[in-house]
Protein backbone atom coordinates (compact mmCIF):
# COMPACT_ATOMS: atom_id res chain seq x y z
CA UNK A 1 0.00 0.00 0.00
CA UNK A 2 1.09 3.25 -1.09
CA UNK A 3 2.00 5.40 2.35
CA UNK A 4 -0.86 8.59 2.62
CA UNK A 5 0.77 11.95 1.76
CA UNK A 6 1.29 13.78 4.52
CA UNK A 7 0.51 17.13 3.63
CA UNK A 8 1.45 19.13 6.74
CA UNK A 9 5.26 17.37 6.65
CA UNK A 10 5.80 18.44 3.04
CA UNK A 11 4.17 21.94 3.71
CA UNK A 12 6.19 22.67 6.37
CA UNK A 13 9.52 21.17 4.31
CA UNK A 14 8.57 23.27 0.93
CA UNK A 15 7.22 26.35 2.51
CA UNK A 16 10.35 26.71 5.15
CA UNK A 17 12.99 26.65 2.05
CA UNK A 18 10.80 28.57 -0.28
CA UNK A 19 9.57 31.17 2.33
CA UNK A 20 13.41 31.28 3.52
CA UNK A 21 14.61 31.65 -0.02
CA UNK A 22 12.60 33.98 -0.87
CA UNK A 23 13.26 36.24 2.26
CA UNK A 24 17.14 35.34 2.12
CA UNK A 25 17.02 37.07 -1.55
CA UNK A 26 14.89 40.27 -1.31
CA UNK A 27 17.07 40.76 2.10
CA UNK A 28 20.20 40.17 -0.25
CA UNK A 29 18.50 42.85 -2.99
CA UNK A 30 17.11 45.42 0.15
CA UNK A 31 20.89 45.11 1.63
CA UNK A 32 22.81 45.94 -2.03
CA UNK A 33 20.02 48.53 -2.75
CA UNK A 34 20.40 50.86 0.22
CA UNK A 35 24.11 50.18 1.03
CA UNK A 36 24.97 51.36 -3.37
CA UNK A 37 22.45 54.27 -2.54
CA UNK A 38 23.99 55.15 0.49
CA UNK A 39 27.52 55.30 -0.98
CA UNK A 40 26.67 56.75 -4.33
CA UNK A 41 25.04 59.38 -2.46
CA UNK A 42 28.24 59.81 -0.57
CA UNK A 43 30.26 59.97 -3.67
CA UNK A 44 27.43 62.63 -4.93
CA UNK A 45 27.74 64.75 -1.63
CA UNK A 46 31.51 64.77 -1.87
CA UNK A 47 31.22 65.73 -5.53
CA UNK A 48 29.18 68.91 -4.48
CA UNK A 49 31.82 69.69 -1.89
CA UNK A 50 34.60 69.93 -4.15
CA UNK A 51 32.24 71.82 -6.66
CA UNK A 52 31.98 74.34 -3.86
CA UNK A 53 35.19 74.69 -3.28
CA UNK A 54 36.27 75.41 -7.38
CA UNK A 55 33.37 78.20 -7.41
CA UNK A 56 35.15 80.16 -4.65
CA UNK A 57 38.79 79.35 -5.81
CA UNK A 58 37.55 79.55 -9.49
CA UNK A 59 38.49 78.10 -12.98
CA UNK A 60 42.47 78.45 -11.97
CA UNK A 61 42.44 75.50 -9.96
CA UNK A 62 42.16 72.95 -13.39
CA UNK A 63 44.11 75.65 -15.39
CA UNK A 64 47.37 76.15 -14.12
CA UNK A 65 49.25 73.21 -14.40
CA UNK A 66 50.82 70.44 -12.04
CA UNK A 67 50.80 71.48 -8.38
CA UNK A 68 54.46 72.19 -7.08
CA UNK A 69 55.87 72.81 -3.61
CA UNK A 70 56.37 76.53 -4.31
CA UNK A 71 53.79 78.52 -3.28
CA UNK A 72 50.04 78.39 -2.22
CA UNK A 73 48.47 77.94 -5.51
CA UNK A 74 44.62 77.70 -5.79
CA UNK A 75 45.55 73.53 -6.87
CA UNK A 76 47.20 73.36 -3.46
CA UNK A 77 44.81 74.95 -1.59
CA UNK A 78 42.19 72.89 -3.28
CA UNK A 79 44.36 69.88 -2.83
CA UNK A 80 44.36 70.17 0.86
CA UNK A 81 40.29 70.50 0.97
CA UNK A 82 40.51 66.79 -1.53
CA UNK A 83 43.09 65.65 1.36
CA UNK A 84 40.99 66.65 4.25
CA UNK A 85 37.98 65.03 3.75
CA UNK A 86 36.95 62.54 6.04
CA UNK A 87 37.93 58.98 5.07
CA UNK A 88 40.04 59.70 2.08
CA UNK A 89 42.67 57.07 1.58
CA UNK A 90 44.05 58.00 -1.99
CA UNK A 91 43.50 60.68 -4.38
CA UNK A 92 44.10 62.46 -7.75
CA UNK A 93 43.35 65.67 -9.54
CA UNK A 94 43.39 65.39 -12.99
CA UNK A 95 42.62 68.16 -15.55
CA UNK A 96 40.51 68.07 -18.93
CA UNK A 97 43.37 66.33 -20.79
CA UNK A 98 43.52 63.60 -18.48
CA UNK A 99 46.91 64.85 -16.97
CA UNK A 100 47.19 64.42 -12.90
CA UNK A 101 47.90 67.62 -11.31
CA UNK A 102 48.37 66.61 -7.78
CA UNK A 103 47.98 62.75 -6.34
CA UNK A 104 48.53 61.28 -2.46
CA UNK A 105 51.19 59.42 -4.84
CA UNK A 106 53.58 62.51 -5.89
CA UNK A 107 55.03 60.56 -8.17
CA UNK A 108 51.58 60.29 -10.12
CA UNK A 109 51.78 64.21 -10.95
CA UNK A 110 52.20 65.16 -14.40
CA UNK A 111 51.33 61.57 -16.11
CA UNK A 112 48.43 61.02 -18.16
CA UNK A 113 46.74 58.25 -18.50
CA UNK A 114 44.75 57.97 -21.66
CA UNK A 115 43.69 54.27 -21.13
CA UNK A 116 41.37 55.28 -18.31
CA UNK A 117 38.06 54.67 -19.33
CA UNK A 118 36.58 55.61 -15.89
CA UNK A 119 38.08 58.70 -16.42
CA UNK A 120 36.99 59.43 -19.65
CA UNK A 121 33.40 59.10 -18.68
CA UNK A 122 34.09 61.66 -16.05
CA UNK A 123 35.56 63.57 -17.84
CA UNK A 124 32.47 63.30 -20.35
CA UNK A 125 30.20 64.65 -16.93
CA UNK A 126 29.35 61.38 -15.87
CA UNK A 127 29.90 60.43 -12.27
CA UNK A 128 31.42 56.95 -11.98
CA UNK A 129 31.04 55.32 -8.46
CA UNK A 130 32.50 51.49 -7.88
CA UNK A 131 31.69 49.93 -4.17
CA UNK A 132 34.05 47.64 -3.16
CA UNK A 133 35.26 46.04 -0.10
CA UNK A 134 38.43 46.15 1.30
CA UNK A 135 40.17 42.69 1.12
CA UNK A 136 43.26 41.77 3.35
CA UNK A 137 44.29 39.24 0.96
CA UNK A 138 44.35 41.30 -1.49
CA UNK A 139 48.12 43.49 -1.77
CA UNK A 140 46.45 46.27 -3.23
CA UNK A 141 44.12 47.02 -0.49
CA UNK A 142 47.09 46.27 2.46
CA UNK A 143 48.32 49.92 2.95
CA UNK A 144 44.67 51.36 3.39
CA UNK A 145 45.04 49.13 7.39
CA UNK A 146 40.91 49.27 7.40
CA UNK A 147 38.43 46.76 6.62
CA UNK A 148 34.69 47.20 4.96
CA UNK A 149 33.31 48.68 2.26
CA UNK A 150 35.17 51.92 0.42
CA UNK A 151 34.07 53.95 -2.39
CA UNK A 152 36.79 54.33 -5.65
CA UNK A 153 35.36 57.60 -7.59
CA UNK A 154 35.87 59.44 -10.29
CA UNK A 155 33.48 62.99 -9.55
CA UNK A 156 33.81 65.08 -12.82
CA UNK A 157 34.35 69.08 -11.95
CA UNK A 158 32.88 71.32 -13.90
CA UNK A 159 33.42 75.29 -14.62
CA UNK A 160 31.93 78.08 -13.27
CA UNK A 161 31.53 79.99 -15.64
CA UNK A 162 30.25 77.72 -18.98
CA UNK A 163 29.23 74.71 -16.92
CA UNK A 164 31.59 72.37 -19.24
CA UNK A 165 33.98 69.71 -17.14
CA UNK A 166 37.33 71.21 -16.66
CA UNK A 167 38.75 68.69 -14.82
CA UNK A 168 38.25 65.38 -12.28
CA UNK A 169 38.99 64.22 -8.84
CA UNK A 170 39.52 60.21 -8.16
CA UNK A 171 38.72 58.88 -4.84
CA UNK A 172 39.60 56.01 -2.39
CA UNK A 173 37.58 56.89 0.44
CA UNK A 174 36.83 55.10 3.52
CA UNK A 175 33.10 55.94 4.82
CA UNK A 176 33.76 54.96 8.68
CA UNK A 177 30.79 56.11 9.91
CA UNK A 178 28.49 55.48 6.86
CA UNK A 179 29.98 51.55 7.01
CA UNK A 180 28.74 51.66 10.51
CA UNK A 181 25.60 53.37 9.78
CA UNK A 182 24.92 50.25 6.65
CA UNK A 183 26.23 47.31 9.18
CA UNK A 184 23.50 48.63 11.32
CA UNK A 185 20.85 48.98 8.77
CA UNK A 186 22.06 45.35 7.19
CA UNK A 187 21.69 43.54 10.39
CA UNK A 188 18.03 45.04 10.45
CA UNK A 189 16.56 44.26 7.32
CA UNK A 190 18.22 40.31 7.89
CA UNK A 191 16.98 40.25 11.49
CA UNK A 192 13.22 41.34 10.10
CA UNK A 193 13.70 38.98 6.90
CA UNK A 194 14.48 36.06 9.36
CA UNK A 195 11.17 36.99 11.60
CA UNK A 196 9.07 37.78 8.64
CA UNK A 197 9.74 34.47 7.44
CA UNK A 198 9.24 32.90 10.58
CA UNK A 199 5.80 34.74 11.11
CA UNK A 200 4.96 33.90 7.12
CA UNK A 201 5.68 30.09 7.69
CA UNK A 202 4.24 29.88 10.91
CA UNK A 203 0.72 31.62 9.66
CA UNK A 204 0.46 29.60 6.67
CA UNK A 205 1.64 26.25 8.45
CA UNK A 206 -1.44 27.22 10.79
CA UNK A 207 -3.84 27.66 8.19
CA UNK A 208 -2.73 24.24 6.58
CA UNK A 209 -3.14 22.64 9.65
CA UNK A 210 -6.17 24.02 10.55
CA UNK A 211 -7.41 22.31 7.18
CA UNK A 212 -5.49 19.48 7.19
CA UNK A 213 -7.28 18.80 10.91
CA UNK A 214 -10.19 19.87 9.07
CA UNK A 215 -9.32 17.50 6.12
CA UNK A 216 -8.99 14.69 8.87
CA UNK A 217 -12.46 15.29 10.98
CA UNK A 218 -14.45 14.99 7.38
CA UNK A 219 -12.58 11.87 6.24
CA UNK A 220 -13.17 10.20 9.60
CA UNK A 221 -17.54 11.38 9.45
CA UNK A 222 -17.17 9.85 6.19
CA UNK A 223 -15.58 6.84 7.32
CA UNK A 224 -18.59 6.33 9.95
CA UNK A 225 -21.09 7.28 7.59
CA UNK A 226 -19.96 4.51 4.89
CA UNK A 227 -19.68 2.61 8.16
CA UNK A 228 -22.97 3.14 9.44
CA UNK A 229 -24.08 2.61 6.09
CA UNK A 230 -22.79 -1.12 5.84
CA UNK A 231 -24.10 -1.66 9.27
CA UNK A 232 -27.51 -0.64 8.05
CA UNK A 233 -27.56 -2.70 5.03
CA UNK A 234 -26.37 -5.87 7.49
CA UNK A 235 -29.06 -5.09 9.62
CA UNK A 236 -32.11 -5.27 7.03
CA UNK A 237 -30.12 -8.41 5.76
CA UNK A 238 -30.26 -9.76 9.21
CA UNK A 239 -34.14 -8.76 9.93
CA UNK A 240 -35.26 -10.48 6.86
CA UNK A 241 -33.65 -13.18 7.00
CA UNK A 242 -34.47 -14.02 11.00
CA UNK A 243 -38.43 -13.01 9.89
CA UNK A 244 -39.07 -16.43 7.99
CA UNK A 245 -37.48 -18.82 10.42
CA UNK A 246 -39.46 -16.60 13.70
CA UNK A 247 -42.28 -16.82 11.72
CA UNK A 248 -42.19 -20.51 11.48
CA UNK A 249 -40.83 -21.19 15.37
CA UNK A 250 -43.95 -19.41 16.35
CA UNK A 251 -46.28 -21.24 13.89
CA UNK A 252 -44.51 -24.36 15.57
CA UNK A 253 -45.09 -23.11 19.15
CA UNK A 254 -48.79 -21.87 18.34
CA UNK A 255 -49.54 -25.46 17.32
CA UNK A 256 -47.35 -27.39 19.87
CA UNK A 257 -49.87 -25.09 22.63
CA UNK A 258 -53.04 -26.16 20.72
CA UNK A 259 -52.20 -29.74 22.13
CA UNK A 260 -51.47 -29.25 25.37
CA UNK A 261 -54.33 -29.17 27.92
CA UNK A 262 -55.34 -26.10 29.76
CA UNK A 263 -52.75 -24.85 32.99
CA UNK A 264 -49.90 -26.72 31.11
CA UNK A 265 -48.73 -24.03 28.04
CA UNK A 266 -46.70 -21.77 30.30
CA UNK A 267 -43.71 -22.86 28.31
CA UNK A 268 -45.13 -22.51 25.19
CA UNK A 269 -46.17 -19.02 26.30
CA UNK A 270 -42.93 -17.99 26.93
CA UNK A 271 -41.42 -19.25 23.49
CA UNK A 272 -43.96 -16.87 21.88
CA UNK A 273 -43.64 -14.10 23.76
CA UNK A 274 -39.86 -14.50 23.43
CA UNK A 275 -40.39 -14.62 19.51
CA UNK A 276 -42.95 -11.40 19.84
CA UNK A 277 -40.40 -9.59 21.01
CA UNK A 278 -37.31 -10.95 18.50
CA UNK A 279 -39.87 -9.56 16.51
CA UNK A 280 -39.85 -6.08 17.36
CA UNK A 281 -36.39 -5.90 17.45
CA UNK A 282 -36.52 -7.20 13.85
CA UNK A 283 -38.78 -4.49 13.31
CA UNK A 284 -36.47 -2.26 14.77
CA UNK A 285 -33.81 -3.33 12.84
CA UNK A 286 -35.41 -2.28 9.56
CA UNK A 287 -36.73 0.56 10.75
CA UNK A 288 -33.04 1.62 10.98
CA UNK A 289 -32.06 0.12 7.09
CA UNK A 290 -34.96 1.60 5.66
CA UNK A 291 -35.50 4.82 7.46
CA UNK A 292 -39.08 6.17 6.43
CA UNK A 293 -39.50 10.32 7.13
CA UNK A 294 -43.70 9.48 7.40
CA UNK A 295 -42.80 7.83 10.72
CA UNK A 296 -40.82 11.14 12.31
CA UNK A 297 -43.21 13.21 14.62
CA UNK A 298 -42.55 15.07 17.49
CA UNK A 299 -42.94 13.36 20.82
CA UNK A 300 -42.25 13.52 24.62
CA UNK A 301 -39.11 12.46 25.20
CA UNK A 302 -39.87 11.78 28.82
CA UNK A 303 -42.48 8.60 27.15
CA UNK A 304 -40.39 7.12 25.36
CA UNK A 305 -37.76 6.90 28.30
CA UNK A 306 -40.52 5.28 30.29
CA UNK A 307 -40.93 2.82 27.33
CA UNK A 308 -37.24 2.15 27.46
CA UNK A 309 -37.23 1.25 31.37
CA UNK A 310 -40.15 -0.58 30.99
CA UNK A 311 -38.51 -2.93 28.48
CA UNK A 312 -34.67 -3.35 31.04
CA UNK A 313 -37.06 -3.80 34.29
CA UNK A 314 -36.54 -7.42 34.59
CA UNK A 315 -32.39 -6.29 33.81
CA UNK A 316 -32.53 -3.74 36.63
CA UNK A 317 -34.24 -5.96 39.23
CA UNK A 318 -31.92 -8.72 38.08
CA UNK A 319 -28.77 -6.58 38.49
CA UNK A 320 -30.09 -5.03 41.86
CA UNK A 321 -29.82 -1.61 40.41
CA UNK A 322 -31.49 1.38 41.95
CA UNK A 323 -32.97 3.57 39.38
CA UNK A 324 -33.57 7.23 39.48
CA UNK A 325 -35.44 9.00 37.18
CA UNK A 326 -35.73 12.60 36.95
CA UNK A 327 -37.29 15.32 34.88
CA UNK A 328 -36.21 18.77 35.25
CA UNK A 329 -36.97 20.24 32.43
CA UNK A 330 -39.12 23.51 32.97
CA UNK A 331 -42.12 22.97 30.83
CA UNK A 332 -43.07 20.51 28.10
CA UNK A 333 -40.77 19.47 25.55
CA UNK A 334 -41.09 17.28 22.17
CA UNK A 335 -38.65 16.19 19.59
CA UNK A 336 -38.99 14.89 16.46
CA UNK A 337 -37.84 11.08 16.24
CA UNK A 338 -39.19 7.65 14.77
CA UNK A 339 -40.63 6.56 18.39
CA UNK A 340 -39.82 2.72 17.93
CA UNK A 341 -36.21 3.58 16.62
CA UNK A 342 -35.55 6.02 19.51
CA UNK A 343 -37.25 3.53 21.93
CA UNK A 344 -35.04 0.55 20.75
CA UNK A 345 -31.94 3.19 20.76
CA UNK A 346 -32.60 4.27 24.63
CA UNK A 347 -33.24 0.52 25.54
CA UNK A 348 -29.80 -0.42 24.12
CA UNK A 349 -27.99 2.65 26.10
CA UNK A 350 -29.71 1.26 29.02
CA UNK A 351 -28.94 -2.17 28.15
CA UNK A 352 -25.53 -0.96 28.49
CA UNK A 353 -25.61 0.79 31.23
CA UNK A 354 -26.95 -2.00 33.05
CA UNK A 355 -25.27 -4.35 32.04
CA UNK A 356 -21.83 -1.92 33.51
CA UNK A 357 -23.15 -2.83 37.24
CA UNK A 358 -23.43 -6.47 37.58
CA UNK A 359 -22.57 -5.93 41.39
CA UNK A 360 -25.95 -3.43 41.17
CA UNK A 361 -25.25 0.12 41.75
CA UNK A 362 -27.03 3.07 40.29
CA UNK A 363 -28.08 4.83 37.32
CA UNK A 364 -29.58 7.98 36.86
CA UNK A 365 -31.57 9.01 33.90
CA UNK A 366 -32.41 12.41 33.86
CA UNK A 367 -34.55 14.79 31.11
CA UNK A 368 -33.34 18.64 30.76
CA UNK A 369 -34.12 21.46 28.69
CA UNK A 370 -32.41 24.74 27.83
CA UNK A 371 -32.00 27.02 24.96
CA UNK A 372 -33.99 25.02 22.50
CA UNK A 373 -32.44 21.16 22.88
CA UNK A 374 -33.66 18.47 24.77
CA UNK A 375 -30.91 16.71 26.92
CA UNK A 376 -31.52 13.08 28.09
CA UNK A 377 -28.67 11.72 30.64
CA UNK A 378 -27.91 8.38 31.40
CA UNK A 379 -25.22 7.67 33.94
CA UNK A 380 -24.30 4.22 35.50
CA UNK A 381 -21.80 3.70 38.50
CA UNK A 382 -20.65 0.96 36.88
CA UNK A 383 -17.05 -0.28 35.87
CA UNK A 384 -16.07 2.63 33.52
CA UNK A 385 -14.65 2.90 30.42
CA UNK A 386 -10.86 3.51 29.79
CA UNK A 387 -9.42 6.53 28.14
CA UNK A 388 -8.17 4.11 25.11
CA UNK A 389 -11.64 1.84 24.48
CA UNK A 390 -13.51 5.39 25.21
CA UNK A 391 -11.73 6.87 22.30
CA UNK A 392 -12.65 3.65 20.05
CA UNK A 393 -16.47 3.88 21.12
CA UNK A 394 -16.67 7.04 19.54
CA UNK A 395 -16.31 4.98 16.37
CA UNK A 396 -18.68 2.26 15.02
CA UNK A 397 -18.07 -1.44 15.49
CA UNK A 398 -16.51 -1.35 18.69
CA UNK A 399 -17.65 -3.37 21.67
CA UNK A 400 -15.83 -4.23 25.33
CA UNK A 401 -18.41 -7.22 25.03
CA UNK A 402 -17.18 -10.80 25.35
CA UNK A 403 -18.79 -11.93 21.97
CA UNK A 404 -20.43 -8.94 21.08
CA UNK A 405 -20.99 -7.10 17.83
CA UNK A 406 -20.75 -3.53 18.63
CA UNK A 407 -23.97 -2.76 16.68
CA UNK A 408 -26.31 -1.95 19.51
CA UNK A 409 -23.97 1.84 20.33
CA UNK A 410 -23.43 2.05 16.42
CA UNK A 411 -27.70 1.96 15.52
CA UNK A 412 -28.36 3.96 18.14
CA UNK A 413 -25.58 6.45 17.60
CA UNK A 414 -26.85 6.53 13.93
CA UNK A 415 -30.25 6.99 14.21
CA UNK A 416 -29.73 10.13 16.75
CA UNK A 417 -27.72 11.84 14.41
CA UNK A 418 -29.78 10.94 11.43
CA UNK A 419 -32.22 13.19 13.20
CA UNK A 420 -29.87 16.06 14.16
CA UNK A 421 -28.56 14.98 17.57
CA UNK A 422 -25.74 14.29 18.78
CA UNK A 423 -24.51 11.23 21.37
CA UNK A 424 -21.49 11.96 24.03
CA UNK A 425 -20.28 9.53 26.50
CA UNK A 426 -17.61 10.29 29.16
CA UNK A 427 -15.84 7.74 31.37
CA UNK A 428 -13.80 7.05 33.91
CA UNK A 429 -12.34 3.41 35.27
CA UNK A 430 -14.26 2.43 38.31
CA UNK A 431 -16.41 5.57 37.95
CA UNK A 432 -19.29 4.86 35.50
CA UNK A 433 -19.97 6.27 32.43
CA UNK A 434 -22.25 9.38 31.30
CA UNK A 435 -23.94 9.35 28.17
CA UNK A 436 -25.80 12.44 27.03
CA UNK A 437 -28.12 12.52 24.11
CA UNK A 438 -29.01 16.38 22.58
CA UNK A 439 -31.67 16.94 20.20
CA UNK A 440 -33.17 19.88 18.89
CA UNK A 441 -36.54 20.47 20.61
CA UNK A 442 -39.81 20.46 17.81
Amino acid sequence: MRAAFNIRLWFALTAFVVVGLIAAVSAWSVTQFITRSLLERESEVSQEFFQGIVAVEGDDVFLRGPATPEGDTPLSAFARHVLGTPGVMRANVYSAERRVLWSTEPKLVGETFADNAELAAALRGARITEINSLDAGKSEYVAFGQSGLFIEAYLPIRSTVDRRVIGAVELYKFPTALNATIAAGRDMIWFSAAVAAIVLWGSLYWIVQRGAAQIDRQQRQLREIQTVAVIGELAGAVAHSLRNPMASVRSSAELWRSELPPGHTGPVDDVIAEIDRMDVYVRDLLAYAHPDPARLRPIDPMAVIDAALTRCTAALARNRVVLDRRDHRDRPTTVTVDPLLFEHALTSLLTNAVEAMPDGGRLVVDCASATGHTTLTLADTGVGISAEHLERLARTRFTTKSGGLGLGLALARGAIERWGGRLTMTSRPGEGTTMTIELTES
